[in-house]
């Protein structure tokens, strides 16, 4: 196989438990997979505008952001799919039968929380998104959603994601980031159709990709392209969904498959 793109999550992936990467590591293969021709894509639940400030020393590469619903790059700028207002006054129905989750409404540029809801979850919302604003209500935000990020107690993630996917049918569809958190995106809007949409702009096929996950939003990106390889570290159902397992992310597992698998090819 010929490969053409490299795309990877972010969180338990491409980054450590510190939400760092071995930069110098990296900087070395991303050289070599541009004298290639190989282009190196981020796909993950952030927001683009976001990713695209985490990786300024690399102008050219191309980020999908918002767990699918939204593309971008420096020079060709954002496009991004959003919830119907409509849509998201029917979601923040639906939650608010589930008054002990945390949620934050996740625009293109601006992420809402509700200005009393836990310190530690706003905390953890500032540390992880680019903009964060608090709200009194968060049915009075007219900014477009881009997707629903979602905490609850660990215990409570599948039985949350197996109620809320009739609830939300044909509007919104839960994708479980881990134990505790959960998003809810658009319906058909995943990080694989968004890479077959980058593909077609790109003139790859997605049998010349290799991609990198280890969470079930990750899924549809794994099962599209021709190697789906899942991290060490992911859980132990998640590593029967790829093609291959590579080693964890604290042990820069994307740079050693990335360099031992492709590149010495």
């Amino acid at each position: 196989m010929t490969v053409k793109l490299i795309a990877t999550d972010m969180d338990g992936t491409f980054l450590n438990n510190q939400g760092e990467y071995n930069r110098t590591w990296f900087k070395k293969i991303y050289a070599e997979l541009q004298r290639r021709g190989i282009q190196f894509v981020i796909a993950s639940g952030h927001q683009a505008v976001e990713l695209v400030d985490f990786f300024n020393d690399f102008p050219e590469m191309w980020m999908i952001g918002g767990n699918g619903a939204e593309l971008m790059n420096t020079q060709a700028g954002l496009t991004a799919e959003t919830f119907s207002a409509t849509a998201t006054q029917q979601i923040l129905a639906t939650l608010a039968d589930y008054p002990e989750i945390q949620i934050a409404l996740c625009g293109t540029k601006t992420v809402h929380v509700l200005e009393h809801a836990d310190p530690g979850f706003i905390a953890a919302m500032r540390n992880y998104y680019y903009q964060l604003e608090t709200v009194a209500d968060l049915t009075t935000v007219t900014d477009p959603v881009v997707k629903f990020d979602i905490i609850c107690a660990p215990a409570m993630t599948d039985q949350l994601v197996y109620e809320l996917t009739p609830k939300l049918a044909g509007i919104a569809v839960p994708a479980s980031g881990g134990q505790g958190s959960m998003d809810l995106i658009q319906p058909g809007m995943h990080k694989g159709r968004a890479l077959k949409l980058l593909g077609n702009r790109l003139g790859i096929r997605s049998t010349e990709m290799v991609a990198f996950g280890d969470g079930t939003n990750d899924l549809e990106m794994l099962r599209y392209v021709d190697t789906g390889v899942v991290m060490g570290n992911a859980p132990a159902n998640m590593q029967t969904q790829g093609d291959t397992v590579t080693e964890s992310n604290e042990q820069d597992g994307v740079l050693s498959y990335i360099e031992n698998e492709i590149l010495r090819k």
